[in-house]
């Protein structure tokens, strides 16, 4: 069975390499899969959504073609250990806005939010995922976000022991689409986001059913 197994390794390993190319594109490890979405959950809570697929273990593309020489070096290609996913979303605070008569794409009523899901190993079988997060609806109601709400902008990161990997659409503000003004965007949602800790959570943290393919993960 050892054998087997080592043999089946360093196959995937030379499999991959047909399909390599130069450097880690965008996408090339972790791709979303759909719209980063909001729903009503429950009565005390609404959902944000993450789908996203794991198309490479990025472990086989930084080797590249070499074999395991030792046993630290071994690993499952078919798992990716301490995946981390962060979100900073940011929803329009209504009330605030309608107490000053402001523009709906003034920033200054944005309320921004921010949570981590860590997953110790979870299973690359091409298979849609999906982090979800938590937010209370009693928020919701109190900055009058209606019945509907509609995030105006987020950012996400893909990140494991030190190394981001990079997605497409991974930060998005209102209808924007300039470099400039999303990396605005994102540095407001990182420094900002700060003053609501613990507001927006990671849904196992209500019911393990939140977890579904992301496998175990970190309990903070």
């Amino acid at each position: 069975m050892k054998i087997f197994s080592l043999t089946l390794f360093i196959a995937f390993i030379h499999c991959q390499l047909f399909c390599q190319v130069d450097g880690q594109e965008i996408d090339k490890v972790i791709k979303l899969d759909g719209k980063i979405s909001v729903s009503q959950d429950s009565e005390r809570w609404l959902k944000i959504s993450v789908p996203f697929l794991i198309n490479e273990h990025p472990d086989l593309l930084n080797m590249q073609g070499k074999r395991p020489e030792t046993i630290e070096e071994m690993f499952n290609p078919l798992f990716l250990n301490n995946l981390k996913i962060r979100i900073w979303i940011s929803f329009l605070n209504e009330f605030k806005r309608k107490e000053f008569r402001g523009d709906r794409k003034d920033v200054r009523y944005f309320d921004y939010y921010s949570a981590e899901i860590e997953c110790l190993s979870i299973e690359i079988d091409r298979k849609t995922k999906k982090a979800e997060f938590l937010f209370p609806a009693t928020i919701a109601k109190k900055c009058e976000l209606g019945n509907y709400p509609k995030l105006t902008g987020y950012v996400l990161e893909f990140s494991r022991n030190g190394e981001t990997f990079e997605v497409s659409d991974q930060t998005s503000f209102l209808n924007y689409d300039k470099d400039e003004y999303l990396e605005k965007y994102r540095m407001e949602a990182l420094n900002k986001s700060s003053s609501n800790e613990g507001i927006l959570i990671p849904g196992y943290t209500i019911n393990d059913i939140y977890l579904k393919d992301l496998g175990p993960v970190l309990r903070k």
